[in-house]
């Protein structure tokens, strides 16, 4: 009978390890998805809900960090804006100083030739020379043409010296030299050339330094207020007097036998008075014109510089 009870209470085990066995294996379906797991499968829908619960808190960052680059660059511009105002303030003032400055004519000019030394021709005769060849210093339309206009005609006389010393002769041209004049912003450059037979050889070039012009004798006097009708007169006056001076010392009982009136006529004519004249302003206003000075001797005529009296030294 005791062995009856132990036996039934050995088998009342078994059947009670037997159903907690099928428990343990429907857990695994149940949290798999497999199908019939019935009820079981609420359990994985509420742990679920942790990472759902976590998912809208990345979406709220893109928003807020997405809001911050609009806030900075709307600041940033002022202060770039404002930088080149202040840069750009102190510009005008230099200028508008700068008209006012008195022009170097030096600083206008250029040399582009210089030789000296001596020479003896077939004669034996010794001639000291010097040719000094300028030129306007500034890369403009007027400017390259009077530098075009001076190599042409001076370059050319000195490069024909040259070759007459080269080929034993004496040359003709002694000496070539220059200096400036400023009135106003006009710049004038005076060649002066010095021969043996023909005397002096001007070469007169007025440079408008604001705009880059090379002025004419009529753009000249328009720049100086005067007419063209009004110059020549004075030019004829000038020329008259100047020459009267020049022969003051011929007696009258032999003047006719120098030609001094015939020179007298003509002095004053259209043949040596008109617009084809050479003239340059200097720095007191006053005008400078290259009178052809009839001659009694030697060559028909020579240049003379003569202060018209417009202004300033007369």
């Amino acid at each position: 009978m005791k062995r009856l009870l132990i036996l039934l209470l050995a088998a009342a085990l078994l059947l009670a390890a037997g159903c907690s066995g099928e428990k343990t294996d429907a857990s695994p379906f149940g949290l798999g998805g497999a199908a019939g797991a019935g009820t079981e499968t609420v359990a994985p829908t509420q742990a679920g809900t942790v990472p759902t619960t976590e998912g809208p808190a990345p979406t709220t960052l893109p928003e807020t960090t997405a809001e911050l680059p609009p806030a900075q660059p709307t600041t940033q511009p002022p202060e770039t804006t404002a930088a080149p105002v202040v840069t750009t303030e102190p510009e005008p003032e230099p200028t508008t100083e700068a008209p006012t400055e008195p022009l170097d004519p030096w600083s206008l000019m250029k040399e582009t030739f210089f030789g000296q030394g001596s020479f003896v021709d077939e004669y034996e005769d010794e001639y000291s020379y010097s040719y000094a060849i300028p030129g306007i210093d500034a890369d403009t339309p007027g400017a390259q043409e009077i530098n075009a206009a001076i190599d042409e005609s001076f370059g050319a006389w000195v490069g024909e010296a040259y070759a007459a010393m080269d080929e034993g002769r004496g040359p003709e041209l002694l000496q070539v030299g220059y200096h400036g004049e400023v009135w106003e912003d006009v710049l004038s450059l005076v060649i002066v050339c010095r021969s043996i037979w023909e005397g002096d050889y001007y070469g007169i070039y007025c440079y408008e330094v604001s705009t880059g012009r090379w002025l004419s004798t009529a753009q000249v006097l328009e720049r100086m207020n005067v007419s063209q009708e009004e110059f020549l007169e004075i030019c004829r006056r000038q020329f008259r007097q100047y020459y009267v001076d020049m022969y003051s010392e011929i007696p009258e009982d032999q003047r006719e036998t120098y030609g001094y009136y015939w020179g007298l006529d003509r002095v004053d004519s259209d043949e040596y008075v008109n617009m084809d004249l050479q003239v340059y302003p200097v720095a007191s206003g006053d005008l400078v014109v290259i009178a052809p000075i009839v001659s009694l001797a030697g060559a028909d005529s020579y240049f003379h510089p003569i202060h018209l009296g417009l202004g300033g030294v007369g």
